[in-house]
């Protein structure tokens, strides 16, 4: 524990809460016993112990019990079939990409418009776009807003990168381009072939595959949002993914669905100049999969989220011990993810897809008031800087960004935090599998447009009636 939580909480309430927003739901009591049950993905219950604990000592009528989770589908089928049954969670973890779908599980927190400023003044970007709903009158006109949730951080993936081979093979940078056509010059120059079984000695990238590498989707939709792909029309009733662009200044036609479909797969085409990568490398059965072959030394750079350098780490030292030859943890440096012009000296946005929990307070819920305050208090600064110093993971408020940018390794993810984005997503886990199910058949010789039209009739075969 790096604070000491009774003066965090202590603070948390002399900032502004929910207690000036339009109340959905009549009060309870304060001295009525509220028993409030929490469901959370991955973060174990150590963290929150001491928060819960703090939090009861000033609320006395507040128990709260939280129950850790460890694998999302079956863990949001349960939420489902609980709530379904009028039973479940009062607070549960949604994450970004699964709101669009649930959105009618959750007993939302009414807010007037200037509330609703100050959410958006609080919060990163992505997450009003995410958790941030307009009630307009018979006039069409914005009369309040509504929360869906409250994240106490916002994640995106990053380069991970071998320094050492870096220097070796590019002692002129020393670390990775910034866009990808500069990307794919850096994975030719690193990339060693030989007549192995894998066919690599040094593979420059993880990239091209959908079966042996982790973060497969996260690094596609990236490439979507960077080749500003349109996704839906324009009231989300249908997808568009084949729609194309006109550039206004050479009257080129592009495509960027394929185009963004096209980069990815290039590193595991092997008539691509920069191919590197293939099913050998990485065993796509195992849950490393990339990460044993980047803590091996066979792979320069990996794709991953804050939470993968711990796991780096924990790798490092359990396969040394098995007596397995490993990269030293010195030479795991983090760069951001790239982008398709030099940030340096495009002023075009930077774009990377944005993958997160937030808290939100289920329908079912008895107490839906006293749920709200307790996320409120989750997402206080002094509690998220807390919280980014047990996890560090990057935090979901603007006012705590500027000082995690200064972290060696972790302040990379708190940078991308601010132009992190999201797509709207009709089931997050079909998405999953119709593009992978695209990136396969372009391995499979099959030309990107069709793999990109198929996508397109998929996606459309699940959406809602009402759109998203």
């Amino acid at each position: 524990m790096k604070k000491t939580l009774s003066v965090i909480l202590i603070i948390s309430f002399l900032i502004p809460t929910l207690s000036g927003c339009k109340k959905s739901q009549p009060s309870s009591s304060k001295t009525q016993d509220v028993e409030l049950v929490m469901y959370g993905l991955f973060d174990d219950s150590d963290i929150y112990e001491p928060l819960i604990q703090e939090y009861e000592s000033s609320h006395t009528n507040v128990n709260i019990t939280y129950k850790q989770f460890t694998d999302p589908e079956t863990y949001i089928d349960l939420v489902v079939n609980e709530l379904a049954e009028g039973e479940g969670p009062d607070i549960f973890a949604m994450h970004n990409s699964w709101i669009y779908k649930h959105e009618k599980k959750v007993s939302p927190y009414e807010i007037s418009i200037e509330k609703a400023k100050e959410f958006e003044e609080t919060f990163v970007s992505v997450v009003t776009d995410d958790f941030l709903r307009s009630n307009t009158g018979e006039d069409g006109k914005i009369v309040s807003y509504k929360m869906l949730g409250l994240p106490m951080y916002v994640d995106s993936i990053a380069l991970y990168y071998n320094e050492d081979q870096f220097e070796d093979a590019i002692p002129s940078q020393g670390k990775p381009s910034n866009t990808w056509t500069e990307i794919i010059e850096d994975v030719y120059k690193l990339t060693k072939s030989d007549n192995s079984f894998e066919r690599f000695e040094l593979a420059g990238i993880s990239m091209g595959r959908s079966d042996n590498i982790l973060r497969t989707m996260d690094i596609l939709y990236t490439l979507f949002l960077q080749y500003e792909v349109d996704f839906y029309n324009d009231d989300y009733t249908e997808s568009t993914i084949t729609s194309t662009e006109v550039s206004t200044s050479t009257s080129l036609i592009t495509k960027p669905a394929e185009e963004a479909l096209e980069l990815y797969t290039s590193f595991a085409v092997p008539s691509s100049k920069n191919y590197c990568w293939n099913e050998y490398i990485s065993d796509a059965e195992s849950a490393e999969k990339e990460m044993k072959a980047f803590i091996e030394g066979k792979v320069s750079m990996i794709f991953g989220y804050s939470y993968v350098y711990e796991d780096l780490l924990d790798l490092i030292e359990t396969e040394s011990k098995k007596g397995t030859d490993t990269i030293d943890q010195d030479v795991i440096k983090v760069a951001e993810i790239p982008q398709l012009y030099d940030p340096e000296t495009s002023t075009d946005k930077r774009n990377v897809y944005a993958s997160y929990f937030a808290y939100t307070v289920s329908r079912t819920s008895e107490y839906p008031e006293e749920a709200w305050e307790f996320l409120d208090y989750l997402t206080s600064k002094e509690v998220e800087e807390y919280y980014f110093e047990e996890t560090h993971k990057p935090s979901s408020r603007r006012d705590l960004l500027e000082d995690q940018m200064q972290d060696p390794i972790y302040g990379v993810f708190a940078e991308e935090a601010g132009y992190a984005e999201t797509i709207p997503m009709a089931d997050s886990f079909k998405y999953a599998e119709i593009f992978s199910e695209a990136i396969d058949s372009v391995l499979a010789t099959i030309k990107a447009s069709t793999a990109i039209k198929t996508a397109e009739e998929q996606i459309n075969a699940i959406m809602p009636e009402d759109g998203l």
